[in-house]
Parts: C-alpha cells; structure tokens; sequence
C-alpha cells in the first residue's frame, strides 16, 4: 500500500467510424497513465452514462463499492471484465481489490487519491456532456 496520492483524469473517448470498438467510453487515466490500456485490452472501458452521474459507481462513499470499469467486447463471462472495488476514507478515495473473473491476478496496485482532487475530477467528467 502506498500513501502517495495518485493523480485521477477521466477521458471520455467517442470511437471514429470503424473503430475496433463502436461504443464511447470513460478511460481512468492515473497519473497520465491509461490504466486500462495497460491491464485489459479484451474490450472497451464503460460508458459515462453508467459510470457517472450524481449516483453513479465512480462517486466514492464510506461504503465499499465495487465497479465494472471493462468488459470484453464478446461478453464477461467469456473473456472477463476489470472490476475496482471504490471507497472513501478520510481524506482519500481508495482503489484496491482489482479483479478480472477471468484471470487470477490483476496487475494493479492500491491507489490513493486526495478526496477534493476525486470528487472535482468525477463532477467534472459527470457535467461535460461535449461528446454527446
């Protein structure tokens, strides 16, 4: 586990015509980072309509919750999806708990963020709807 605090940017991502995938999608990036890029190339990230929102998944509370940030383009059940289990405590918002149900072990570690940089970050993405 590490104290630092990671750096979150939420990029929504419209395909261009004849893409590999044809859905827009909200990419994680920490740190400058693609995250998703980097542990699950089997299909897109989800998109902003189910991950954010005043209610959405990405927004962190005391209570552990944990989001589909991927699935595999053919399904999760035959390929798999990358789960983050989200929750706030103190001043951060921590993301552990990574899980593929198709692979043993994601490779990611617990990442921290300062809880006003979070919240600022998801209110900011939750509002833009330039790629509608």
């Amino acid at each position: 586990m590490t104290t630092q605090a990671h750096l979150l940017s939420l990029r929504i991502v419209v395909p261009s015509l004849g893409s590999r995938y044809g859905t827009v999608e909200c990419r994680p990036i920490i740190n400058g980072r693609d995250i998703l890029a980097d542990v699950f190339d089997e299909g897109p990230a989800g998109d902003p309509w189910s991950l954010l929102g005043p209610d959405a998944p990405l927004h962190a509370t005391a209570t552990p919750r944990e989001v589909r940030l991927a699935e595999a383009e053919c399904t999760e059940g035959c390929c798999g999806a990358l789960y983050v289990t989200i929750r706030r405590e103190g001043q951060h918002v921590i993301w552990s708990g990574w899980r593929n149900p198709d692979e043993d072990d994601v490779d990611l570690p617990e990442l921290r963020f300062d809880v006003n940089q979070y919240d600022v970050e998801v209110r900011r993405a939750s509002t833009d709807r330039s790629w509608e």
